[in-house]
C-alpha cells in the first residue's frame, strides 16, 4: 500500500518530462556595450545551433541600415509612419548587428523574438 507521500516512478518521470518542456524565458546580459541574449529556445538554422545573439548596434553602418530597411520591406510590407516601428524591420536590424541571417530571426520562437526585437527598438528609439 502507497503512503500519501509516496510518489511512483512513473509519476516521476512523467513529472521531469513536463519540467523539459516548460520553456526558458531568453536571458539578457550586456558585456561592452554589445547585448547578449540566450535563447529560452535555441534553433538550428542551416545545419547550424543559435544558442546566443550578440547584438553590437555600434558596429552598424548607414549601409547596414538602409539594408535592413529593404531586407524588412521587402519582405514585409509595413504601413507605419515610422519604420523604427515594424517588427520586421527591428528584426532585421538585429540580423545586421548579429551577423545572423535575418531568415534565422525570422525563425525564433515568439518569446525570443519579442525579446530581440524589443531590444532592437531599445536602440532604433534611443
Amino acid at each position: 500500500m502507497k503512503e500519501k507521500n509516496e510518489i511512483s516512478k512513473e509519476d516521476q518521470v512523467e513529472k521531469q518530462e513536463e519540467i523539459k518542456k516548460v520553456k526558458k524565458k531568453s536571458e539578457i546580459e550586456i558585456k561592452n556595450e554589445i547585448i547578449i541574449i540566450t535563447l529560452g529556445d535555441p534553433i538550428s538554422f542551416n545545419d547550424q545551433k543559435i544558442e546566443k545573439l550578440e547584438l553590437d548596434f555600434n558596429s552598424l553602418t548607414g549601409v547596414d541600415i538602409c539594408d535592413a530597411e529593404s531586407d524588412a520591406l521587402g519582405r514585409f510590407y509595413t504601413p507605419l509612419p515610422d519604420t523604427n516601428y515594424s517588427t520586421a524591420y527591428q528584426a532585421a536590424i538585429a540580423a545586421k548587428a548579429s551577423g545572423i541571417p535575418f531568415e534565422a530571426i525570422l525563425e525564433l520562437k515568439s518569446k525570443d523574438f519579442k525579446t530581440v526585437t524589443e531590444c532592437t527598438k531599445g536602440f532604433l528609439l534611443g
